[in-house]
């Protein structure tokens, strides 16, 4: 899952919200001495985003979801499903939560705001501008999609081709929509067992 989708499935815990990020940027195992300076919450965060992306990979429905992708995304196609799925929980966003997606987006940025210090180097970027350029609230729209399609290809020249997946969302989304409609809750029950039992 992308970013939105993860900081859904932080429920509202700060910690995790940060975690959540962190787990696209903190390598190896947690109590590696690189990794000591982490709160334990915010490691609880980062295990999290690892079992997010576990069970988005292996989930029949996010399988099925990447096989109906066109052969042109090859190797990327868990990238373009991933953002498919942000979509259309952004796009459906009232159904899922009961906070407005505005409110929502607007307390993940604050919270990474606040924890600003505390995440690494690298991740400054990304963080400056997710929040300059508003990202999660403008991934309900498929210009935003395709704004942000066309940044990855940009700034990854092993995702050239992606920037056309904006186009496949939008002539067939009816055909990628239910695929995340019937694999979203099983994620959501997941990520609330596993946050139960860790």
């Amino acid at each position: 899952m992308n970013y939105l989708a993860h900081f859904y499935l932080s429920f509202g815990q700060s910690p995790l919200v940060v975690g959540n990020l962190l787990g696209d940027f903190v390598r190896g195992r947690l109590d590696h001495p690189r990794n000591s300076h982490y709160p334990i919450p915010i490691k609880q965060g980062v295990l999290l985003h690892r079992h997010i992306d576990s069970f988005t990979d292996t989930h029949p429905q996010g399988l099925a979801c990447r096989q109906q992708l066109p052969p042109e995304f090859g190797k990327y196609r868990g990238v373009v499903t991933d953002m498919y799925f942000d979509y259309f929980l952004a796009k459906n966003f009232d159904q899922y939560y009961s906070q407005p997606l505005k409110e929502f987006v607007a307390n993940v940025y604050r919270t990474l705001e606040e924890n600003i210090a505390i995440l690494p180097v690298d991740a400054l970027p990304l963080v400056d501008s997710m929040i300059k350029y508003d990202w999660l609230y403008h991934y309900q729209f498929i210009e935003g999609m395709n704004r942000s399609f066309q940044g990855m290809s940009r700034r990854f020249p092993f995702l050239k081709g992606i920037e056309r997946a904006g186009d496949e969302l939008m002539a067939y989304e009816a055909k990628y929509e239910p695929y995340f409609r019937t694999f979203f809750p099983d994620l959501v029950v997941s990520c609330e067992n596993f946050l139960r039992l860790s």
